[in-house]
Parts: C-alpha cells; sequence; structure tokens
C-alpha cells in the first residue's frame, strides 16, 4: 500500500513537472519565437526596400556623368545671368548713374535716393529692387530718346512711372520719371565701387 501511494505520488510529480514544463514552453518559448520571427519579417522587409532602392539607383548609374555636366552647366548659366546684375546701388552708385544719365541726354536731373527692397528669392540670391526719381528738363525729342534708351538699357532698368508737361516758352519737356533698379544680392559675385574721377584741387578739404 504504502508503495502504490509513493509510486501515485511520483505519477503526480511527474504530471506538475510536465504541466510546468508545457507552461514555460507556451509562455516563453512560443512567444520569443513569435517576437523573433516578427523581427526577421521587419529586417526581410528592410532588405527588399533596400535592394529595390539599389536597383531604381543602378539605372542611372549610365548617366551620372551627363547629369553632372548639365549641373556646371546651370552653375555657369546662372552665373553669367547674375552678371549682368550690380550687386549693390549705394549712394555713389545712384550719384554716378544720374551724371551718367545727364551726360548722355545732355539734361539737367535731380533725385533723390533711394533704398533697395527685396523682391523675391533666387537660387543663391535675392533680387531686390530700387526705384529711383529723378526730375528731368530737356526738348520732347530728347524725352523720347530718354525713354527709348532706359528700355533697352544694360543696367537691366524699367520705368515704373512718368510725367510730362510741355512748356512752350523755352520748348522744354519738364517732369519725372520713376526707375527700377534691379540689383542681385548674392555671395557669388563682389561688389564695385563706382569709378569716381576728383579733380585736383591742390587742397586738403576740397570744400574749402
Amino acid at each position: 500500500m504504502k508503495d502504490k501511494l509513493i509510486k501515485n505520488r511520483k505519477l503526480v510529480l511527474g504530471i506538475v513537472l510536465l504541466l510546468i514544463a508545457l507552461f514555460v514552453f507556451v509562455n516563453v518559448y512560443l512567444k520569443n519565437k513569435e517576437a523573433h520571427e516578427a523581427e526577421v519579417a521587419q529586417l526581410n522587409m528592410y532588405i527588399t526596400a533596400l535592394e529595390n532602392n539599389i536597383q531604381e539607383n543602378l539605372k542611372y548609374a549610365g548617366i551620372q556623368e551627363e547629369l553632372d555636366a548639365a549641373i556646371e552647366e546651370v552653375k555657369a548659366d546662372r552665373q553669367e545671368l547674375y552678371e549682368n546684375f550690380p550687386v549693390e546701388l549705394k549712394e555713389e552708385d545712384q550719384i554716378m548713374y544720374v551724371l551718367y544719365l545727364e551726360t548722355l541726354f545732355d539734361t539737367e536731373i535731380n533725385f533723390s535716393f533711394s533704398t533697395p527692397q527685396a523682391m523675391a528669392m533666387m537660387s543663391e540670391g535675392t533680387l531686390m529692387g530700387l526705384t529711383l526719381t529723378v526730375n528731368y528738363e530737356t526738348t520732347y525729342k530728347g524725352f523720347k530718346e530718354m525713354i527709348d534708351y532706359l528700355a533697352t538699357d544694360s543696367r537691366i532698368v524699367s520705368v515704373y512711372s512718368a510725367t510730362i508737361d510741355y512748356d512752350e516758352k523755352t520748348n522744354k519737356a519738364i517732369g519725372d520719371i520713376t526707375l527700377l533698379l534691379y540689383l542681385i544680392d548674392t555671395e557669388l559675385m563682389d561688389y564695385v565701387s563706382p569709378d569716381v574721377k576728383v579733380p585736383p584741387t591742390n587742397k586738403p578739404n576740397i570744400f574749402e
């Protein structure tokens, strides 16, 4: 009887140990297996995406040199375009420009200084605009020549507005013109100061 009881206890103990082992298998091994399989699936997804990117990039391998050449050509064209514009229009630049117009059209011009304002953002620069209002007195023919010239000026300037009055006594056209001068604020070019020729005075102070 005692041996049978011991045998039954061993059987029960064996069943308990089996249940514990099964519990550990289900709750530990299987969960770890599921996590491992999920990681493997995610890794395979990354590998597939990487392979697709590689295949996509290989399509352009043969034209890489052409792309580089095209990029350099665009940069050169942009540089050439920017060189048509001044970098700054300081007060001395505005004075020299008005003096240039006076000499060109043989007329006296009065004006007031202006400050450039940003108009549009560009690649590696900002397009700026400076409005310059000048008062003129010239012949009607001179006024027409002035407008025609400003329309084709290499300085890239446009006539924003203009007024004209005709004085019969002096046979002169009198009025004002508001010019819009364009410049590009960029680090690709350097500012070049105007060539101002100062007449010799033999004095330390030219205003004396």
